[in-house]
């Protein structure tokens, strides 16, 4: 940050998604509008930012990406419409789009059990078929607990059982014993094909895939124990083609395992969601040039300190010497983990409208009026005493 006492203050506008009312999109639309009510003559730069799950395609459309609508399987095998990203020569692939639990109108224990990620794998081949060899799969959101077979298989891997029959069923995947590379699309060789995700599951165990995930899909108990058992019998079969333990690895277990099958073919690697984002989008050199970052998210609280959203980027504007200042749903956060985190000022939706349903009804006016209040005196602490924090929740 430069001197700003001869131009208008500069503005970058950055929240991630408020869960149950708002988009990021939508958070940074209404954010952005009380920013300028409260100090007309800002120049105010909007980022919404993503954390590798559902609304990932909407950050990079905000940051300049063109939206393309493709013809794939849905996850319970019905055609789908799904949308991707285009930024420059990187294509971005939400996982949810194609294979996401919104297009399963009522989820059940038999759609838990027979989703799958073919048509992520169908969106990585017509790019691959477009020439495209930058690819991010987003990952979250997702109907399925497949561990990425639907679309490796899509991709040309061939699974085999004990008795050397091809495996074309997710259902059969416990009878797995080998995976055939020899068909796998060459083209993965000259790719780079980013996974991106924040949540660091492995594929099994009591944090992984199915245990925690698949019961948000529809998954009963008993269901759940036979996608555990699907899993294992798959991440064996993965791990021996490897010859490393990639079923335990951070993140393998996101969106139903999908990087397991990448990860042990070679052909991916997976980066923090919310990391990828900022790096393809720019939006560190957005926060340099800024004087004052506003984050927000729908809940502020310690789950927000271990992430890489919100938080993280009040730590990169604290090192680039941008203040910053956050619009919230609610915080649980003290002050001095408010402090610690670099954050300034907080205002939030509930000190406005502490009924929970008025609250999420009338969460873009109440934004607004939140991020004007903060501004405010975000600007008189710019303009007259040291940083500080300025709460009330």
């Amino acid at each position: 940050m430069t001197d700003s006492s001869a131009r208008p203050l500069r503005v970058l506008v950055a929240p991630d998604k408020f869960k149950g009312s708002l988009t990021a999109v939508e958070a940074a639309e209404a954010i952005a509008a009380g920013v300028l009510d409260a100090a007309p003559d800002a120049v105010v730069r909007q980022m919404p930012i993503a954390d590798g799950g559902e609304g990932t395609l909407e950050a990079f459309a905000a940051a300049g990406a063109e939206l393309e609508t493709v013809a794939v399987s849905g996850p319970l095998g019905t055609t789908v419409e799904a949308r991707w990203a285009v930024h420059g020569s990187t294509v971005v692939i939400e996982l949810a789009e194609a294979s996401g639990l919104r297009l399963v109108t009522e989820p059940g224990p038999a759609h838990a059990l027979t989703a799958d990620t073919r048509g992520v794998g169908e969106l990585m081949r017509i790019a691959l078929d477009r020439g495209f060899r930058d690819i991010v799969v987003a990952v979250g959101g997702s109907a399925s607990t497949d561990g990425g077979f639907g679309a490796i298989r899509e991709l040309g891997l061939r699974v085999r059982d004990s008795a050397d029959a091809d495996i074309a069923d997710v259902r059969s995947l416990s009878e797995c014993a080998t995976i055939d590379v020899s068909g796998l699309d060459a083209r993965l060789a000259d790719c780079r094909i980013v996974i991106a995700t924040d949540v660091g599951s492995p594929l099994t165990g009591k944090t992984g895939a199915a245990r925690v995930f698949a019961p948000q899909k529809g998954a009963d108990e008993r269901a759940v124990g036979a996608l555990e058992d699907r899993l294992n019998a798959w991440g064996r079969v993965l791990d021996a083609h490897a010859d490393a333990c990639v079923s335990a690895m951070p993140g393998v277990g996101a969106a139903g395992g999908f990087a397991a099958a990448f990860l042990a073919v070679g052909c991916a690697e997976v980066r923090s969601g919310a990391d990828e984002i900022a790096a393809v989008t720019g939006i560190e050199r957005a926060v340099r040039e800024s004087d004052l970052v506003v984050i927000g998210e729908g809940s502020l609280d310690e789950q927000s300190l271990l992430g890489k959203g919100p938080v993280a980027l009040a730590h990169l504007a604290h090192a680039a010497g941008s203040r910053v200042i956050a619009v919230c749903g609610r915080s649980t956060l003290t002050r001095q983990q408010l402090s610690e985190a670099h954050i300034s000022v907080l205002r939030t939706i509930v000190e406005l409208e502490p009924d929970p349903k008025a609250s999420l009804s009338q969460a873009a006016s109440l934004s607004r009026k939140a991020a004007a209040r903060a501004t405010i005196e975000a600007s008189c602490s710019l303009a007259s005493r040291p940083e500080g924090v300025v709460l009330d929740r």
